[in-house]
């Protein structure tokens, strides 16, 4: 068995360090998940008593820090020269130093804890990751799921540029059925653990609406329009079991559906940090005929799944994996969310004073003649960098606690009636911002 392998009684050295800066609140399950490891053996590596092994490095990189390989290699290997024995001691100095050398050569800065996340992060502190998306919908006769309710069909191009996220190989792609057709605790048990990136609004993922009622920023849905529908599926996941029911039972419901999804954005976006407008923003008569406009929010939510999970074991939510919601109106705010998330938001500096994500708009070029060609070259701004009588926002993070805790306290109060939002949630948004921030008030 090779020295670095075994379990000593006390290693210690700069990768444990560099371990507990990177994995932060992340439990012990997920990380022995993530390396196929037994806990045990993840509590070694944690508590310094066990050397990584290089697929142990590698695995770990990829899931919260890639950018940092070489750094984590190079960390490992110092560790194990450190406990090795050499027949000159002045050998293993010199060996010691050259990787201290190479170390400072690089500049290479401390990473930054994974209780303390941001956009600016994406993806690196919140792997591992599930991506849902939307999926095409039947509306004929015995092909109908409970999944085909409540929902348009979405378009992949939504998804357009993906591939600019720089994500492991280990990522999965998922659709939203499978969070209506699947019950509540194999729910919890695939997805509590993991990472979700939604894509797309409640209009065309079911998981959107389930998340847009915990999202920092989020669709300003009527209660009513969201408890409709919820009632209309779950009926149509009773009635599933006949295939000639479902399929009665979806042309019965088609004209309550239809009203209802007439209502999903008539309330505009909720957007804690636009106080003088009462909190809410982007609504239908934002957008003028005459400029081709679409709006969106890129947002953190809580992961309802993990939630689920904590409570189940009587302990508050730590928000260790959580939501990222990208979603527009319509395509082109959708597909320009995955944007920013990916290698041109980040080189055009996106998140530096949106690093909890916001409200934005997308307006598209009409002098391009091809769609597709009008979405790539259109042009995204943050509602408050649109609005001329916004003010810039120093400390986004600080804001918007201030903010939801207002919010929170006015709901009560039944105040700001315009808001869809309960007290409760309001208060919930906030202990997630709390654990982003890393326990900043």
């Amino acid at each position: 068995m090779r020295p670095f392998q075994l379990c000593f009684g006390s290693v210690k050295g700069k990768f444990v360090h560099a371990l507990a800066e990177m994995t932060g609140g992340t439990t012990g399950v997920a990380l022995s998940q993530l390396l196929g490891k037994s806990r045990p053996y993840v509590a070694q590596l944690k508590n310094g008593k066990r050397l990584p092994t290089d697929e142990d490095v590698v695995l770990l990189a990829r899931a919260f820090a890639p950018e940092r390989l070489q750094e984590l290699i190079l960390l490992a290997y110092h560790d194990r020269l450190e406990h090795k024995d050499f027949q000159f001691d002045h050998c293993k100095s010199s060996a010691l130093k050259a990787i201290d050398d190479v170390l400072e050569r690089f500049h290479l800065q401390p990473v930054m804890p994974s209780d303390h996340r941001n956009f600016e992060q994406f993806p690196r502190h919140f792997e591992p990751l599930v991506i849902i998306t939307g999926d095409k919908r039947e509306t004929r006769g015995r092909h109908i799921g409970a999944g085909d309710f409540g929902v348009h069909a979405t378009t992949t191009a939504d998804s357009r540029w993906l591939m600019s996220l720089g994500l492991s190989q280990e990522v999965e792609h998922v659709i939203d059925k499978d969070f209506v057709l699947l019950d509540e605790p194999q729910l919890i048990e695939r997805f509590a653990h993991k990472n979700l990136l939604v894509i797309g609004s409640p209009s065309v993922n079911h998981l959107a609406r389930r998340i847009n009622r915990s999202s920092i920023f989020r669709f300003n849905i009527n209660h009513e329009v969201d408890e409709g529908l919820e009632s209309i599926i779950a009926e149509a996941k009773l009635k599933s079991k006949s295939k000639d029911e479902l399929a009665l039972f979806y042309q019965q419901s088609q004209e309550d559906l239809t009203k209802l999804m007439r209502y999903l954005f008539v309330g505009g976006i909720i957007d804690p940090s636009y106080p003088s407008g009462d909190y809410v923003t982007s609504t239908y008569h934002s957008m003028p005929g005459s400029i081709d406009l679409d709006f969106g929010v890129l947002s953190f939510a809580a992961n309802p799944f993990y939630e689920a999970l904590c409570q189940s074991e009587g302990r508050p939510n730590d928000h260790a994996f959580i939501s990222i919601f990208a979603a527009g109106i319509h395509h082109p705010a959708t597909a320009h969310a995955i944007r920013q998330l990916g290698r041109h938001g980040q080189n055009q500096g996106a998140f530096e004073n949106h690093p909890y994500g916001g409200v934005f708009r997308v307006e598209l070029n009409l002098d391009e003649p091809f769609f597709s060609d009008r979405v790539r070259s259109g042009v995204f701004q943050w509602e408050d960098d649109a609005d001329d009588q916004r003010r810039s926002i120093p400390d986004q993070g600080a804001m918007l606690a201030s903010e939801l805790e207002y919010i929170e306290n006015e709901r009560r109060l039944e105040n700001l009636n315009t808001l869809q939002i309960h007290p409760e949630q309001a208060a919930a948004a906030r202990n997630l911002l709390h654990h982003l921030r890393g326990g900043r008030s």
